[in-house]
């Protein structure tokens, strides 16, 4: 989806033309469509009410050929995500009139209290995301999208607040696209999307300040990394661990970004139930994010903000698959930093890839702060569904700042306790840890970060579990179904605040 920001009169133009309308706001889409807006007012048709569309043929002066109302709902309650939502809704209306491009028009009276920053990319997001389709190998190719393009016009902005709006404007469009590679990695079959495949996708951002390095097996062997190694190596297709470095002018120490990749995930030994296993497609969602955030940092996603440090991603990449070599219920394995760890259950295997992803953060990069992503637990789903994603930590500061980020790009964290009497759950008679806690405690989305502590240690940390908003949410315009790019746009507000 390609959009930018032209003179009201251009965008006034062409097949269709949207004006977005708050309820008690007096509508305004600039001189150009005065008449045309004020008839469809006098019909009683063009109505402010959330996500309602009406759609009006013009006659053969006016510069449109149809004028559209798309509603924002009372203009005391116009959010960023009404905002963004209204945004898609036109652009899948404009897509049905099927057209190739088309106009809207943004009076600064019916963004209500948003910051025209923030409106700016909440609008350019749901653009871009409302016109994700992934296209899935066919025998023939997919016919070309419309509505893939969108002139957007401002009315009443002026100086600073156009500024504003232009910059925010330009921010959400990095973030949608950057959204839109993790949804295509993301959607993509497990035999298609590989740990050599991600770690191609994780080259071919290099250059410029970032830096990418992949190690193979052996590399990881040479490491120690028995606690991953254990996890890979029932697979056929090789694992691989990516290392993505992105440097910042005049930064001191490391941030580093963590994501779970198991490319596929049988259960392994404790193999999962047959029915829905093909989702399992999604257990690389955390890697998605941690690529995505890399792909707008690759785009210019930082803009004007400077963090105080380098941003560092790391994703450990295997299948999880069931053979003769496959690990087993009560094997144990030691993880890079010397822990020993007991494998009870080997469908609890993510967080065995994250320990010593984690690991190599310590060692190699020494981070002043760490969050994890990983499509941790069901249990999340159960405790959460799938509208919020869980987060828990030992430090409470940078908690609190990735719920802000959260919350800056709707997408919403809740988060959880993490207290010593969980961490103690995870010990093992047979090693330092075990990989998960009896039944009898419950906890299954807290255990799983309490085990993770163990391998923080004193480095500051966030563990998120997007096990539900990765994929299988509402309909929400913006997404429809199968991957949701999930935690993309909410890392990249966080690693600005940095």
């Amino acid at each position: 989806m390609k959009s930018r920001i032209v003179p009201v009169a251009a965008a006034s133009r062409g097949d269709v033309v949207f004006v977005p309308l708050a309820d008690g706001v007096e509508p305004d889409a600039g001189p150009s469509l005065r008449a045309a807006l004020q008839a469809a007012g006098a019909t009683g048709d063009a109505k402010g009410t959330f996500r309602s569309v009406a759609v009006f043929h013009q006659p053969a002066k006016s510069p449109c050929k149809r004028l559209a109302t798309v509603g924002l709902g009372k203009a005391s309650q116009v959010d960023t995500e009404k905002l963004r939502r209204a945004a898609a809704v036109a652009q899948q209306q404009a897509a049905e009139l099927g057209v190739a491009s088309f106009g809207l028009v943004v009076a600064k009276a019916a963004l209500g209290g948003c910051s025209l920053q923030a409106a700016g990319a909440a609008i350019a997001e749901g653009l871009a995301l409302g016109a994700y389709r992934y296209d899935p190998p066919r025998q023939k190719p997919a016919k070309d999208k419309k509505a893939n393009a969108c002139l957007v016009g401002l009315v009443g902005f002026a100086g600073k607040d156009e500024r504003a709006f232009r910059t925010g404007f330009a921010a959400g469009a990095i973030a949608a696209a950057a959204t839109v590679f993790a949804r295509d990695l993301e959607n993509l079959p497990a035999n298609l999307c590989t740990p050599t495949m991600l770690a191609k996708a994780a080259k071919g951002l290099a250059g410029g300040r970032l830096r990418v390095k992949v190690l193979d097996e052996k590399a990881c062997a040479k490491l120690g990394m028995g606690s991953f190694l254990g996890v890979a190596q029932g697979a056929t297709e090789p694992p691989r661990f990516l290392v993505l470095e992105y440097r910042v002018p005049g930064a001191k120490g490391n941030a580093c970004v963590v994501g779970k990749g198991l490319t596929f995930d049988t259960g392994g030994i404790s193999i999962k139930p047959a029915a829905k296993m093909d989702e399992m497609r999604y257990d690389m969602c955390g890697a998605g994010a941690v690529l995505g955030l890399f792909h707008a940092l690759a785009h210019g996603g930082l803009g004007a903000h400077r963090p105080k440090c380098n941003i560092v991603g790391l994703i450990a990449a295997t299948e999880n698959a069931v053979g003769p070599d496959a690990q087993k219920p009560g094997d144990v394995v030691r993880a890079m930093d010397g822990q020993t760890i007991e494998v009870l259950n080997t469908d609890a295997e993510g967080r065995l890839v994250l320990a010593d992803a984690m690991c190599y953060a310590k060692k190699f990069f020494a981070p002043k702060q760490m969050v994890d992503l990983a499509t941790l637990t069901g249990a999340v789903v159960t405790a959460l569904g799938h509208e919020v994603a869980a987060v828990m930590g030992n430090d409470q500061a940078l908690c609190d700042a990735l719920v802000a980020a959260g919350k800056a790009a709707d997408e919403p964290l809740w988060q959880l306790p993490l207290w010593d009497c969980h961490k103690e759950q995870m010990k093992s008679k047979f090693a330092d840890l075990a990989n998960i806690n009896g039944a009898q405690y419950g906890n299954g989305s807290i255990a799983g970060g309490a085990f993770l502590a163990f391998f923080a240690g004193d480095t500051p940390w966030v563990h998120l579990d997007i096990a539900g908003t990765a994929y299988g949410g509402l309909a929400k315009d913006y997404y429809r179904s199968g991957a949701a790019g999930t935690a993309v746009r909410t890392l990249l507000h966080w690693v600005r605040s940095l």
